[in-house]
């Protein structure tokens, strides 16, 4: 009993582990909702078909931090689009010029 009991804690933990999400806070309802769209309009660049703010790939985890500094500093959405396009190529974009 207790080694199963030790079993199915480790097991809770690694699912708690794997499921890690980020919450990034905003003093601006308006930047919050800019962060929501941008992440929405980029493409995640492991998973292709996926926006960074679906993808659980550890690159568009780093692309949604990098989108949270960029629009908290006071970027537009314009600036941030073409700060990824020239990271990432504009293959990030779903909708490429």
């Amino acid at each position: 009993m207790r080694a199963f009991t030790l079993l199915l804690a480790v097991l809770i933990s690694q699912t708690l582990l794997a499921g890690k999400v980020e919450v990034y806070q905003f003093d601006d309802p308006a930047d919050e909702q800019r962060y929501k769209e941008l992440t929405a309009e980029l493409r995640c660049l492991v998973c292709q078909n996926q926006n960074i703010a679906d993808s659980n790939a550890e690159l568009a985890q780093d692309m949604r931090h990098k989108t949270y500094e960029l629009v908290k500093s006071g970027m537009s959405n314009r600036e941030v689009a073409e700060y990824m396009t020239q990271r990432y190529g504009d293959f990030v974009l779903y909708k490429p010029p």
